[in-house]
């Protein structure tokens, strides 16, 4: 039988998300997430594994937990505007101004990762494909049961969304800007609305 961790390990990937998240994976140490978790180094290689099964660990932990958060607005009782109405203003609009000069966890490794750190890359964009399955089985359920126009697939819409949705957290990784949001997010709704049937 396993030793029993001494630690909450949902607490522990939390602290560790976050610190990759506003750091990024190059310039995160080991002795850092040592720092910011309590626990020691030998501690964290035990029951992780090294930098790189760390870094893994956490941007999972991340993509889980914004799936769970996100399917509080993939309601399907509710129609396609008023959803992502409420998806958008509760991250861009209501949302804490220090977590969105943060950007998107998985964006920002995507993008850094894509230069030295191919094997993870290869990994996080596997995490990404993960996240557009879960939208276009949402965008489906409007195309399939005839709630959009036909001119539109579930395909189309879901990229379009992901684009818009990415775009809108790089421009709120300037804490200052978040207030700006509203208007392309108001023009992005009226276009789903006029498609609405």
């Amino acid at each position: 039988m396993g030793k029993k961790r001494q630690f909450n390990e949902e607490v522990v990937l939390d602290q560790l998300s976050s610190h990759f998240w506003k750091h990024g994976f190059s310039a995160t140490k080991v002795d850092q997430l040592s720092e910011v978790t309590g626990l020691t180094k030998t501690s964290l290689y035990n029951a992780f594994g090294n930098k790189e099964a760390l870094f893994l660990s956490a941007i999972n932990f991340y993509v889980d937990k914004s799936l769970e958060e996100m399917s509080g607005y993939l309601n399907t009782s509710n129609s396609l505007s008023t959803n992502l109405e409420k998806l958008l203003t509760d991250t861009f609009i209501t949302a804490d101004k220090k977590s969105l000069s943060c950007g998107c966890f998985l964006t920002n490794s995507i993008v850094e990762l894509n230069a030295n750190e191919l094997e993870l890359h290869s990994e996080v964009t596997a995490l990404c494909d993960k996240v557009r399955k879960v939208k276009l089985k949402f965008f489906s359920y409007y195309v399939d049961n005839g709630k959009i126009e036909e001119d539109y697939s579930a395909e189309e819409l879901t990229n379009y969304f992901m684009t818009f949705f990415q775009g809108l957290r790089v421009q709120s990784r300037n804490s200052e800007e978040s207030n700006k949001l509203q208007k392309p997010i108001n023009i992005f709704l009226k276009f789903i609305r006029s498609i609405e049937k």
